[in-house]
């Protein structure tokens, strides 16, 4: 019995706590929390826009979109597209500053300058989605006229929406078209190219490779002038050391040759002064060389006459000579 009523009171807490926890699943989903719906008009295309896309307000989740129609007026045939947004309040809270929330009014908020308009989400998906801002500068659009029976937010177009109608206006078959070519023109430079670079680079292989040999060369050249330098320079130094040892031996004897060169340049230089006072006029020595010399003259006239007398008078050398 008792094990019984365990198990039932175990089944029932579990009860409990699956109903609470339902609960606050269906409290996030949003089942218990106030939704509002809107439309905006489209007078041009939506493409990219799917239901559930996103509704934001300056980046953050505001709603999704949950219906896309489209209305064709039978007598001018221009179109225009509603689509049905469900928002929810618990993102978007209004302050009056005195820190109470109000609730949320749509069309007061329109009046005050509510504005939508298409954006994109990815240039590679090309989806779009709605975004929704205070925009009171820019006029809004009611394209219902005030028939609808929600609130209608206005669209707005910014400068950034007339840039992509141009862009749209471009001619872009013939620029990628253009740009193709351009492409394969420059495909077929960077393959001229290519080939340029590679003959280049053969030729400046080759050049490495005669680079590298010379560069070969000029090393053993270097090497055997560094050989041959070493080796004169052996020479040199043997040579050197030749020449010291025998000044070294020769230096006595020089130094004597140079003692007995001075004492005969002394003794000549002594002689010369001597020389030079025997030669000096008016000296004794020199009158009697000038009285020898006179009388070897006078001696080699009267020698010069006796034979010039003999040899016109040959017997003059028996008989004497003419006495007068």
């Amino acid at each position: 019995m008792k094990r019984h009523a365990f198990l039932v009171g175990a089944f029932v807490l579990l009860a409990l706590v699956l109903v609470v926890a339902g609960v606050l699943t269906l409290n996030k989903s949003g089942w218990f929390t106030p939704r509002h719906q809107a439309v905006v008009y489209f007078d041009d295309s939506v493409k990219g826009l799917y239901i559930g896309a996103p509704v934001t307000f300056r980046g953050v989740k505001m709603g999704e979109v949950t219906r896309i129609g489209v209305e064709v007026n039978q007598q001018t045939l221009v179109a225009r597209i509603p689509v049905t947004l469900t928002l929810g309040t618990e993102s978007l809270q209004m302050d009056s500053g005195s820190g109470q929330t109000q609730t949320l009014d749509l069309s007061e908020l329109v009046k005050r300058g509510l504005r939508a308009r298409l954006i994109l989400q990815s240039v590679v998906t090309g989806q779009t989605a709605i975004e929704l801002d205070f925009r009171p500068d820019l006029p809004g659009r009611l394209l219902a006229g005030g028939k609808s029976p929600i609130p209608e937010i206005p669209t707005m177009q910014d400068k950034l929406d007339a840039l992509i109608n141009q862009v749209q206006d471009l001619p872009l078959g013939e620029m990628v078209a253009e740009l193709r070519q351009t492409m394969r023109t420059l495909n077929d430079t960077l393959k001229s190219s290519q080939v340029a670079i590679d003959k280049t680079s053969q030729q400046l292989n080759a050049t490495g490779v005669q680079a590298r040999q010379t560069l070969v060369t000029a090393d053993e050249a270097l090497k055997a002038v560094q050989a041959q330098t070493t080796l004169t320079l052996q020479s040199l130094q043997q040579l050197t050391d030749t020449t010291r040892g025998t000044v070294t031996q020769m230096q006595p004897a020089l130094q004597q040759t140079l003692q007995e060169t001075r004492l005969a340049a002394e003794g000549a230089r002594r002689a010369m002064q001597d020389l030079a006072a025997v030669a000096a006029p008016g000296s004794p020595l020199r009158t009697d060389v000038n009285s020898a010399v006179s009388d070897l003259s006078q001696a080699a006239r009267s020698l010069r006459s006796f034979a010039d007398q003999v040899e016109r008078e040959p017997n003059s050398l028996i008989f004497g000579g003419d006495k007068r």
